[in-house]
């Protein structure tokens, strides 16, 4: 009888759970630790409040109805659709809701990301290296994940890509899909036009492959038509913006907006090479080295618009979330093949991940680490772990407190990051500037707050501060000393923000008070819940919208 080879014994892992499955979970829970971060956006007491009013009006309001500066000026809201949800699940379940709603949402997304990646790197190491890939990418996507109309932006995205894939390979021809996508993105969230691009610069590149035949020695060959289909898509795409009510206005003004500077919104600004941004950068780095280095089919749409998001990414840091979900899609088949040609080079540490020891440790480390994540999601600084959170050290939760308690009546100059919070708490005042920015404020008068914030002088055919009645500023701050020197009483303080008024004597709800009122750290420590009822701003436009009873 013949004897039977011997063959290589399976490694060893920690009794009952498998090293593949300890990282599995740890990605697992670390995504859900970063996912599930419950802060607020400081536009989402506006988002919220938008929708609200639309609802109970039954009709999106064309100018703006809040401001003293801008008022009745027309309203760029190019975000409605996501307004309208958001402020009917905050009718509906509160902060709690909103939170559920943007998990849910960033799951749906990642698990669409996950699947069409899945589907181009079968085998038994595209799992490992999908979780791999996604731990490094979870804090770029993450950033576009708050309560905002942004998440739908990305899940828009990978939708996308979904389907530029059977378009380009001749498939699927894009009759309803993509116009029917575009068509719901313009009226949800200004990413749309990234969208836009994207799909223009796929339909470009190919058609291009057929003008250009040394492509052929980087690229695979576009499949016959396949520019065309990506043509077709494109002008049916741009049809049903153009068919959708105001949606070629609202195309025509982000095109302008895009290229608006934004210097003093950290967002809007370029991506730096620090190490708040190690991973991001470490992921494009990995990702550039994959597709040079990569034997599998490189199609030359799917390096464009990953270089196109690659650019807009380094230009902005808001679209970071953009390129870290697409490069999650795209390249982790060339990935995948650039670590199956570095297999030989890592002999030695593969051997020693066969080892019961290192397997059982690296185990273990895992377990660990994803239970740490799990912890971490409820416990401090989160206070409240199962809705949304103001960080009192960031808002004036306390000073818009102090103002609701004694009321003062009359226009508001507010802090940029404030206003659509003060918005939502003060019904009384109609603010001076807020989040909506270039959707309803003129850029003279953008650009007037900008340096009103920073204590210079400001042209009054601009900005007449002495139509302002009261001002909710950072204490300390440029806008607070211009406004001390022109006469205006302080009447409250704190580490974080100042309350003043120009006229006390116009006031006297606050005669009584010992001015100014300071409070100390305890007004800017912790978190509250975002609010559980509807703004008074909403329940007006109830009351407006109820048919009056005979």
């Amino acid at each position: 009888m013949r004897a039977l080879p011997d063959r290589p014994e399976p490694p060893r892992d920690y009794p009952g759970i498998s090293l593949p499955a300890a990282v599995g979970f740890a990605v697992a829970a670390f995504a859900w630790w970063r996912f599930s971060d419950n802060t607020v956006d400081n536009d989402l007491w506006g988002h919220v409040l938008y929708g609200q009013r639309a609802l109970a009006l039954g009709r999106l309001e064309p100018t703006d109805p809040f401001s003293w500066t801008a008022g009745g000026a027309p309203w760029t809201n190019h975000e409605a659709w996501a307004e309208l949800a958001l402020g009917w699940v905050h009718r509906l379940a509160g902060g709690a809701g909103l939170w559920g709603l943007a998990v849910f949402t960033a799951a749906a997304t990642l698990a669409l990301a996950l699947w069409e990646a899945r589907r181009r790197c079968p085998g038994p190491g595209g799992g490992l290296l999908l979780a791999a890939l996604l731990a490094v990418s979870t804090n770029g996507i993450a950033l576009g994940c708050s309560v905002r109309p942004q998440l739908f932006t990305l899940l828009a995205l990978v939708a996308l890509l979904g389907q530029l894939r059977p378009l380009a390979d001749g498939r699927r021809w894009p009759w309803v899909t993509l116009p029917l996508l575009f068509l719901v993105w313009i009226k949800v969230h200004g990413g749309v036009l990234a969208g836009l691009l994207l799909l223009a610069v796929a339909a470009g590149v190919t058609l291009g492959q057929q003008l250009w035949p040394g492509a052929r020695r980087f690229f695979a060959a576009a499949p016959a038509g396949a520019g065309r289909r990506l043509a077709v898509a494109l002008a049916l795409s741009l049809g049903a913006v153009g068919l959708s009510p105001g949606g070629a206005g609202t195309l025509r003004w982000l095109v302008d907006s895009v290229r608006y500077t934004r210097p003093e919104i950290t967002e809007w600004q370029a991506t730096p090479f620090d190490p708040a941004h190690l991973a991001f950068w470490a992921v494009a780095g990995l990702s550039l080295a994959a597709w040079l280095a990569s034997r599998r089919e490189r199609r030359a749409w799917e390096a464009a618009a990953l270089a196109l998001l690659l650019a807009m990414a380094w230009r902005h840091q808001r679209h970071v979330p953009l390129f870290c979900l697409a490069n999650l899609v795209l390249t982790p088949p060339h990935l995948l093949d650039l670590l199956r040609r570095l297999r030989p080079h890592t002999a030695s540490l593969a051997a020693a991940f066969r080892s019961a020891g290192v397997r059982t440790a690296a185990t273990l480390l895992l377990l660990a680490g994803g239970g740490a994540a799990l912890a971490a999601s409820v416990q401090p600084p989160r206070q409240h772990p199962w809705t949304l959170e103001v960080e009192r050290d960031l808002f004036p939760c306390a000073a818009l407190r102090f103002l609701q308690a004694h009321p003062v009546a009359g226009n508001l100059l507010v802090f940029f990051d404030w206003g659509q919070q003060a918005l939502w708490a003060l019904p009384l005042n109609p603010v001076s500037f807020d989040g909506r920015l270039d959707t309803v404020y003129s850029r003279a008068l953008i650009d007037a707050h900008w340096r009103f914030f920073r204590g210079e002088p400001v042209d009054p055919a601009v900005l007449d501060l002495s139509r302002a009645d009261v001002a909710l500023l950072p204490s300390g701050g440029g806008g607070e000393r211009l406004l001390r020197a022109r006469g205006w009483t302080l009447i409250y303080a704190d580490p974080l923000a100042a309350v003043l008024v120009r006229e006390l004597r116009r006031h006297p709800s606050l005669a009584s008070l010992t001015r100014p009122v300071h409070a100390g750290r305890e007004a800017v420590q912790g978190r509250e819940p975002f609010p559980e009822a509807p703004s008074d701003r909403a329940r007006v436009a109830e009351r407006s919208a109820a048919p009056a009873r005979p």
